[in-house]
């Protein structure tokens, strides 16, 4: 398509899979500005549920999202991408709102 760079989003990271995401960026004449990664558990992406389960707000998957975006880290340096990025979550106006429904 002739896009000069990307971003490349990775959610298993896999021996060998840095390898073969370098050689195809290198053979395409692609950079990859940056690793999007996000997960793991339940993602609802929309505004009503999606408070309650995207990013690092939700305390249930808070631990595990932030090891795997330290994988994430170490598998980007590996491919020679220079950043990682994820969504951190929604930061409500009010914050008692998303956890308990009162305002």
């Amino acid at each position: 398509m002739g896009l000069p760079t990307c971003q490349a989003f990775v959610d298993d990271f896999k021996p060998g899979l840095a390898e073969r995401l370098r050689q195809a960026l290198d053979k395409h004449a692609i950079e990859a500005t940056s690793l999007v990664v996000g997960g793991p558990g339940k993602e609802i992406w929309d505004f009503y549920q999606g408070p309650l389960t995207i990013g690092l707000v939700p305390r249930e998957t808070r631990a595990a999202r932030i090891a795997h975006i330290k994988k994430a880290s170490d598998f980007a340096k590996q491919c020679g991408i220079p950043a990682v990025q994820t969504h951190c979550g929604f930061i409500p106006k009010i914050p008692t709102t998303i956890y308990t429904g009162k305002q």
